[in-house]
């Protein structure tokens, strides 16, 4: 034991000698390094003998203090660091094996941590990130836990921690939730704040965690805070200033974003995070450094960038600091530095933009000058280049250099752009330089060379197709070929180059972008030509143009260019009106135009609208094309302008008509009412009339029933055989017109169809004129000789303001001729309109226009044709105030009232709404016929019949009542009442005291009756027919005293036999019915009987009463079982025309006696009899007897 002892006290002593002399002489670390020794050499080296120690004597502290320490010494040369770490025991686990094992030793954890950050220098990085993954840096942190005072022991172990964050997955760690390294750092440097060395160690660790982009994390921690206290503690600190200032420069950001967000800081505050003085004192003391220079200068220009007021504080006033002039002269001193270039190129590019005053003094120093020398000192570097455009862009804003100046400037940036064509933000920049010397008022534009033109065409096709997904380097290229374009000669090259499909490549790649879809329109409006003008590049151009035309439909200056583009290309290709359509370019123009009724558009903008829209419109396929598409669009404002324009609307669709297709929709039945009053077919309202009750438009329902039932001449309304279902007041309400005259309306679609159409005759005259240059007439003379000029209109006027633009145009003096009839001429207008106002069904449609002969006549016989013969042409203009004197209103006037309503075969269950409203009682008050005849009724509303006032004619035949509404006969002035076919029955009984004087005609056929109704001929003294065929009566047992009855009729009933005195009281009858029953003899009939119907009953003989009827003319026996027919002598009457006695079983036909009594017959039917013989000595000669 006293030998071991003695051994590790020599141990002890001899690597303590061995430190000593190392300290005093450090040459020794070159003398004991070993030369050429292998690891079977039986010496030992150096390297070898501090490892066996810290290995074998690991649990001695006093050992293990000295072999630190001695470690430390050792690895200051790197060939003995080198052999370390080459050795296969590992030098590192015998380091934190004794930090590990002597955590509370200051000397071990301060020499450990100092060895640590000597060997974590010479291992690559892998290997540090191995650390860090296995744990081994939580025994550095403990460090700072332990011995928090303790400066000697703290600044080794920060050393530790800087060199283990140089892997960014290390920064990841040691920013963690676990560690927060941050923290550390900043209790570090508030505890410490007079240790330089810990400020710079500190600073330059958070700088490497700041890289790593957890910027917020920092910031939230007052990272910033400790940081610029240590810049301004320690300004002539040149590694603490750069490592701070980098730092600041990569969390400015964040530091102003949070500061929006907290809403708290206050001046002092800002001062306090202010490092403006700190960055000019570095630039001042560090003027030979170019990592302060350069850390500086991104510091300044990140401040500048969230700070906009502090560029006030840049001068040479009081409390001001000649920024400006230190960057300048940091540029300029190192202009070999790239990086210092970048940095402070950027710093006065961002002061340049924010002051006016700095720009001047930077150019007054040349400073342009000296960045374009800078530029040829770096051929090669794109960043230089980069960060000079960016200066130059910045310093020539708003000012005009000398033409030499800016040809030696655009020279260096052409040919940087050239030499880095695939750097994306140098384009960009370099394109915004450019920019400047191509606007318009520059030298540049007139004075450039032609080729230099065509070289920076080149050039800048090049980097817009190469960078086509980059916003900003097109927008700039646009505005770069826009200035170009007004060069002289600029356009044939820019056409040779393809800038056609390269402008419209860049519209399709940014459809959202405001700025490039306006000015590329703008350049296509220039750039079309009729020689680029093909189909595929037309069909391109419409694509492109009415997309960007639909996007911003708000944005008037795109509509402005998008619409001239159009305008032009139409000039050059009337067949590209087709292609707009077919994308859509209808809609477009539709929202516009309208728009000019609801938002007063730029008077420039409205006569656009309506020269593009008249020019579309010349083509009556597109005519019918943008009609459906107004009327899908429910946009009736441009639906009646294209009717007042010619368009069909009977034009046959894809799918079903217009009218039904509006219907359908529904909602909109100012539409409706356009297409009824231009001639829509009947069958189609009627289809649309289908579709509309399915949805119960009752507004639209009642348009579409004026259209097909009021016929204004018979003063009827007729909705028969319609199968509507049900009825509603609504619907019938505006069927019956008003007796007030409407006023005439100033429509908007009219007041477009008259801009478009002066537009039209406009351009007709242009063209006439230029194909015809010597005419022999004046615009002034065609007025003058024919008195013929547009119809004043007042919406016109106040929406279309063009009296500068239109007059001067002669739209007022436009000739009236068309081409192609293309066209309509006013007149055709005029009356479109008329019968728009007074509702008329149907309308000319081409009938009008102007053919292509004389120019003359077709006008003149359309004048006279809308004018009365007897109106003088003196009052002959079309003026607002001179009605048409057949209006529809006119009628009703004349007619007073609607008499006649057919409502007959509509399925209709019930009518009680109509008796329930109060405003369509005062029209049916006025009805003299009304029709309801198969339907499905099962009763008519007696408040109905009391407002029936006038009903003269009522049919309710083929309905379901089955009781008679006995207060039908309480109405005033019916006359004609059938309810036949209805399931009334067996019986019904009058009122006795009702009495109904007026009624002539009761139909009570095909009912369930089996008996006459009683008291009838109390209630209807006077009528006059009385039909009861069909029903279930056996016999007429009682009186029929019926003083007026002239008709009877009891057919198909079963009747066998009549009551003596059956026709005692009908001293009128001349016709009864009684066919199709079982009667076998009859009574004594009225004498005044004229026509008998007794076939098929069961008669023997020909009954006396018949024979003895002085007024016979025409008597039906057929299908009885008559055996004897008598002869003429036997019948009382002479006015005989038919005997009908077919079907019979008659052997003899006697005409021997009296022939010339029948002298008047004409018909004497006896088929399927039993003839066999004819008694007659002379047939009748006087008429020819029809056997």
């Amino acid at each position: 034991f006293p030998l071991l002892i003695y051994c590790i006290l020599v141990l002890q002593m001899g690597w303590s000698l061995l430190c000593k002399l190392i300290e005093i002489c450090p040459s020794t670390l070159h003398n004991i390094a070993p030369k050429d020794v292998g690891k079977d050499w039986e010496v030992l080296g150096v390297h070898q003998q501090i490892l066996k120690m810290l290995t074998v004597h690991k649990g001695n502290i006093n050992l293990s203090v000295i072999g630190l320490k001695a470690l430390n010494l050792l690895l200051m040369s790197d060939v003995i660091a080198f052999l370390l770490l080459e050795e296969e025991v590992d030098v590192f686990s015998l380091v934190f094996n004794a930090m590990h094992t002597f955590p509370k030793n200051e000397e071990i954890q301060q020499h450990g941590c100092k060895a640590l950050h000597k060997l974590f220098e010479k291992v690559p990085e892998e290997q540090l990130t191995e650390f860090v993954e296995s744990k081994d840096h939580m025994i550095i942190l403990k460090v700072f836990k332990e011995f928090p005072e303790k400066e000697e022991v703290i600044l080794p172990a920060l050393y530790s921690l800087h060199s283990l964050a140089g892997p960014c997955n290390n920064v990841e760690v040691l920013m963690s939730g676990n560690v927060r390294c941050y923290n550390i750092i900043v209790e570090m440097m508030k505890s410490f704040p007079n240790s330089e060395t810990v400020q710079e160690v500190s600073c330059c660790l958070l700088h490497k965690l700041t890289l790593g982009n957890f910027f917020n994390i920092l910031v939230l921690h007052k990272v910033p805070e400790v940081i610029v206290k240590a810049a301004k503690t320690y300004p002539e600190n040149a590694k603490l200033q750069a490592a701070a200032l980098s730092c600041l420069a990569l969390l400015t950001e964040t530091i102003f974003l949070n500061q929006d967000l907290e809403e708290r800081k206050e001046e002092e505050e800002e001062e306090k995070l202010c490092w403006l003085e700190a960055c000019y004192r570095a630039l001042e003391l560090h003027r030979r450094n170019t990592d302060v220079l350069e850390a500086a200068c991104w510091a300044l220009k990140n401040l500048f960038l969230y700070q906009r007021n502090l560029h006030e504080k840049i001068g040479d006033g009081d409390n001001q600091f000649p920024i400006d002039r230190a960057v300048m002269l940091s540029m300029l001193m190192h202009s070999s530095s790239k990086e210092v270039f970048q940095a402070a190129a950027s710093t006065l590019a961002i002061l340049s933009q924010q002051n006016v005053n700095i720009r001047k003094t930077l150019l007054a120093k040349g400073i342009h000058m000296n960045v374009l020398d800078i530029m040829r000192k770096h051929p090669h570097s794109p960043e230089v280049a980069e960060s000079a455009c960016r200066i130059l862009n910045h310093v020539f804003e708003g000012s005009f250099p000398h033409l030499d100046i800016m040809t030696v400037a655009v020279s260096e940036v052409v040919k940087a752009m050239r030499k880095h064509e695939k750097s994306l933000s140098l384009q960009l920049e370099a394109l915004r330089v450019l920019l400047h010397f191509m606007m318009p008022g520059n030298y540049i534009t007139s004075k450039e060379s032609r080729e230099g033109v065509c070289m920076f065409l080149k050039n800048n096709f090049k980097s817009k197709q190469l960078f086509c997904c980059h916003c900003n380097i097109q927008k700039c290229g646009l505005k770069l070929l826009a200035s170009v374009a007004e060069c002289t000669g600029a356009l044939e090259i820019l056409t040779q180059q393809g800038a056609t499909d390269t402008v419209l490549h860049t519209l399709q790649m940014y459809p959202d972008e405001q700025d490039i879809q306006c000015l590329g329109l703008s350049l296509l409006h220039s750039l079309i030509t009729r020689k680029s003008l093909c189909i595929a590049t037309m069909h391109v151009l419409s694509t492109v143009l009415v997309s960007a035309l639909r996007r911003f439909k708000e944005v008037t200056e795109i509509q402005m260019h998008g619409f001239h583009t159009i305008l032009s290309i139409l000039g050059l290709s009337p067949c590209f009106a087709k292609l707009l359509v077919h994308e859509s370019f209808d809609t477009v123009i539709f929202h516009q135009m309208s728009m000019c009724f609801t938002d007063q558009r730029d008077r420039q903008f409205q006569s656009l609208c309506c020269k593009c829209f008249a020019k579309i419109a010349e083509s009556d396929d597109i005519k019918n094309m943008m009609l459906e598409k107004a009327c899908i669009e429910y946009n009736s404002i441009m639906a009646e302008c294209l009717l007042l324009l010619g368009a069909d609307i009977n034009k046959k669709t894809k799918t079903n008509s217009l009218i039904y297709q509006v219907c359908e929709k529904g909602n909109n039945p100012k539409l409706v009412e356009l297409l009824l009053a231009n001639g829509a077919r009947e069958q189609d309202v009627r289809s649309a009339l289908a579709i509309s009750i399915k949805r119960g438009d009752s507004q639209i329902i009642s348009l579409l029933l004026k259209r097909l039932s009021l016929d204004v001449a018979n003063s009827s309304i007729c909705l028969g055989g319609f199968g509507i279902g049900r009825l509603e007041p609504s619907w019938l309400i505006p069927l019956f017109p008003d007796k007030l005259t409407p006023s005439r309306k100033q429509n908007a679609g009219s007041a477009l169809a008259r801009m478009v159409l002066k537009f039209q005759m406009k351009n007709i005259s242009e063209d006439r004129s230029r194909a015809s240059s010597d005419l022999n007439f004046s615009e002034d003379g065609v007025d003058k000789n024919y008195d013929w000029n547009f119809i004043s209109d007042p919406l016109v006027d106040s929406v279309f303001p063009f009296s500068d633009d239109i007059d001067s145009e002669g739209s007022e003096g436009s000739l009236f001729t068309k081409k192609k009839s293309n066209s309509i001429a006013v007149a055709d207008l005029y009356c479109r309109e008329m019968a728009f106002q007074r509702g008329s069904p149907t309308l000319p449609r081409h009938s009008y226009s102007v053919g292509p002969g004389s120019d003359y006549e077709p006008l003149m016989k359309q004048r006279r044709k809308f004018l009365p013969s007897d109106e003088s042409p003196s009052i002959s203009k079309f003026s607002p105030h001179i009605r048409p004197s057949d209006s529809l209103s006119s009628l009703i006037s004349e007619k007073e009232y609607i008499k006649s309503l057919d409502l007959s075969s509509n399925e209709l269950e019930n009518i009680d709404a109509i008796s329930q409203n109060s405003c369509l009682t005062s029209h049916l008050e006025h009805l003299e016929k009304l029709e309801l005849h198969q339907n499905a009724l099962t009763n008519i509303p007696e408040q109905l019949c009391e407002n029936l006032k006038c009903l003269t004619y009522l049919d309710l035949h083929s309905n379901r009542f089955t009781t008679f509404p006995t207060y039908l006969l309480k109405m005033n002035c019916i006359a004609n009442l059938d309810i036949s076919r209805n399931d009334i029955g067996p019986s019904f009984a009058l009122d006795p005291y009702l009495r109904c004087p007026t009624l002539k005609q009761l139909n009570l056929s095909y009912n369930q009756l089996v008996c006459t109704p009683e008291f009838l001929t109390n209630v209807a003294e006077n009528l006059e027919q009385l039909l009861l065929e069909g029903n279930k009566i056996s016999c007429l047992c009682s009186p029929i005293c019926l003083k007026e009855l002239k008709i009877l009729n009891i057919s198909k009933n079963n009747i066998s036999s009549l009551a003596e005195n059956v026709f005692m009281g009908c001293t009128k009858l001349e016709q009864f019915n009684a066919r199709m029953n079982a009667l076998e003899i009859i009574p004594d009939l009225s004498s005044s009987i004229t026509s008998l119907k007794l076939s098929q009953n069961h008669f023997i003989n020909v009954p006396e009463a018949i024979l003895l009827l002085p007024h016979l003319r025409s008597v039906d026996l057929s299908q009885n079982k008559i055996i004897s027919l008598p002869g003429p002598m036997h019948w009382k009457s002479l006015n005989l025309r038919e005997l009908l006695f077919n079907y019979n079983q008659i052997d003899v036909l006697d005409l021997s006696e009296k022939a010339c009594a029948w002298s008047r017959l004409e018909k004497l039917h006896l088929s399927h009899n039993k003839l066999k013989e004819v008694k007659c000595k002379m047939l009748p000669k006087e008429n020819e007897i029809t056997f």
